[in-house]
């Protein structure tokens, strides 16, 4: 099984990734490009290789984990290729709250790539554009595209946990409401987070930022199902 983990930077997905990896069958990949690169080895082959193949090869697996997480967040644009060309696909879309998202973004400060995030305007923007991308693969590939609301996911751990693993097909173990536990490398911006048990601390923090946020907040309320975010 192939486990794609897509959304924007800060949008929940190491955590995610950290729940699905107590799965001992299961290699993180993190974030690794390697979709992309196997898509442009694809074309320029003239298709003499599937790019199931192409890819597979890039995991270079070696050891018995037979499913793997790829968390190249931007994949999302691949996600119709992703669903058609790679047997057993499992896509994961992260989402949440757009301000929170954007706002957490912002306050990142990357230092290399995720240069939109720099910009409140660019990062409500590639929100939206996102959101629209992923709205339209959701509607071809409904069986392959799982929604993981991350407010939900911290708010309501054991049900939307256990919604997940039941959506993967695997049989439920607790240790999967412990991701705190999960001894992997983690080496993004979250890497602090997910040290400690779920959580709703990174709920509604946009809201002390209102005024910074406004021209985020314009642009994100022209679509109709965030009109109901209010200064």
């Amino acid at each position: 099984m192939s486990i794609f983990i897509v959304g924007l930077p800060r949008c929940g997905s190491t955590l995610v990734e950290s729940i699905i990896s107590l799965n001992t069958k299961v290699k993180d990949l993190g974030e690794v490009n390697i979709f992309e690169e196997s898509y442009r080895e694809y074309k320029q082959s003239e298709k003499r290789k599937s790019l199931s193949e192409i890819y597979w090869k890039k995991l270079e697996i070696t050891d018995s984990k037979t499913i793997t997480t790829n968390k190249w967040l931007f994949n999302y644009q691949y996600a119709g290729i992703i669903a058609k060309a790679i047997p057993n696909a499992k896509i994961i879309h992260c989402y949440r709250n757009p301000l929170d998202n954007i706002l957490s973004a912002y306050r990142a400060h990357f230092a290399i790539g995720n240069n939109f995030c720099s910009s409140l305007v660019d990062s409500a923007q590639v929100y939206s554009d996102q959101d629209e991308i992923m709205k339209t693969y959701k509607k071809e590939f409904k069986n392959n595209i799982y929604s993981l609301n991350y407010d939900k996911l911290v708010t309501y751990p054991s049900d939307e946990i256990k919604s997940l693993i039941h959506w993967l097909g695997w049989s439920w173990n607790d240790l999967y409401l412990s991701p705190h536990l999960n001894k992997r490398n983690v080496s993004t911006r979250s890497n602090v987070q997910v040290r400690s048990p779920i959580n709703t601390k990174s709920l509604g923090g946009w809201k002390n930022y209102k005024e910074m946020l406004k021209p985020a907040m314009e642009i994100i309320t022209k679509k109709e199902k965030y009109k109901d975010l209010k200064y």
